[in-house]
């Protein structure tokens, strides 16, 4: 293994102690978005639904890895949220190869599921020249409605969830836009509401 490897090894899987299996986890996400796409488009939609929903189900199960191991690290909160931001881009390529069509049927929910999260980055580095991801409840759950979205559509046979899940992730980016401007800075916050101690507030 070259130097450059083994320095990647340590920074991403190991993090300088030995094998970090969160980080495994979190990556073999980003891996099986390959899988995923190449079912879809050989015609096979329910084995890339499978593999889709063990590909999701890492979400969770990184995070409590790194919890029960005593090992939770920054970086590794930084791989997970990279990596999910990777899947989420994904997810609109499986729902436009698994139903044709849809991106006329629901343009509107699309764009806000899939556009508005970077409409809001952008929003939030004019404000306060700086991206800020608040922990939210609403974002939580949009975050989750999201990773479940198609498996959902696929269950019940309706696409209703599209503007369901794109209704509550507006809502939440805008409710964050608001904390923002409320002077929010404390990205633990559980709504947009939420006292902001004069510590915590945001400089212009």
């Amino acid at each position: 293994m070259s130097a450059v490897n083994r320095s990647l090894w340590r920074a991403v899987v190991a993090e300088g102690e030995g094998l970090k299996l969160a980080n495994l986890v979190t990556l073999s996400r980003g891996v099986l978005i390959v899988p995923t796409f190449a079912l879809l488009i050989a015609g096979h939609p329910m084995a890339a639904l499978i593999v889709y929903g063990v590909a999701a189900s890492t979400d969770l199960l990184d995070g409590w890895l790194a919890r029960r191991s005593g090992r939770s690290s920054a970086f590794g909160a930084q791989l997970d949220a990279a990596v999910d931001n990777l899947f989420s881009v994904a997810i609109l390529g499986f729902l436009l190869l698994a139903y044709p069509g849809v991106a006329q049927r629901h343009a509107i929910a699309l764009i806000v599921l899939f556009v508005g999260p970077v409409a809001y980055l952008a929003a939030s580095w004019l404000l306060k020249r700086r991206f800020l991801m608040f922990h939210f409840w609403s974002a939580k759950a949009g975050a989750v409605l999201l990773f479940c979205l198609w498996p959902l559509m696929a269950i019940t046979g309706s696409e209703a969830w599209l503007p369901a899940a794109a209704a509550l992730v507006g809502l939440s980016r805008l409710e964050q836009i608001v904390f923002i401007l409320r002077g929010g800075l404390d990205l633990n916050a559980p709504h947009g509401l939420a006292p902001i101690p004069r510590a915590l507030e945001l400089q212009p």
